[in-house]
């Protein structure tokens, strides 16, 4: 009884790891889509401006707002991107919480990022080009947490 309880707290304890890792990536996610839609604010609002100053639309401003709309394109692109990675990181950590919480409250207790995938891999192929045209949608195979390292490694 007594190894049996030890081996619950155990697991209860990596549960708890897991879900301040699982936190911080959100909070990564968070903090990601806000720069995003501050960077978006910025180039609109600059390439307005770029556009509209003075009476005539010189070749310059042509220039000029081309340049921000592909800087703002690439980072917005590259952002996407990298929530992308860490949505299939969350959905990782997520399996691994299933899996660990399944054995101990005989439930899963973590569902936002594999359910929100799966909704993306059900959109229309049009929408599925656009977001991988934009960033936001990838089709990854499935992989899996690797396992603790053993004693012997390092």
């Amino acid at each position: 009884m007594s190894g049996n309880t030890s081996e619950h707290e155990t697991i209860v304890e990596i549960i708890g790891l897991r879900m301040k890792e699982y936190e911080s990536l959100r909070s990564e996610v968070v903090q990601r889509i806000g720069a995003r839609q501050q960077l978006a604010g910025y180039a609109g609002a600059a390439t307005a401006i770029a556009a509209t100053l003075g009476s005539g639309l010189g070749l310059w401003r042509i220039i000029v707002v081309g340049l921000v709309i592909l800087v703002a394109y690439l980072y917005l692109r590259d952002s996407n991107d990298g929530i992308q990675r860490l949505g299939q990181h969350l959905r990782l950590i997520e399996n691994d919480v299933n899996d660990l919480a399944r054995s101990v409250y005989g439930r899963e207790i973590l569902t936002w990022e594999s359910s929100r995938q799966s909704e993306r891999q059900g959109e229309k192929r049009f929408w599925k080009a656009l977001g991988r045209f934009g960033g936001w949608h990838r089709n990854e195979p499935r992989a899996r947490v690797p396992g603790p390292r053993g004693g012997s490694e390092g």
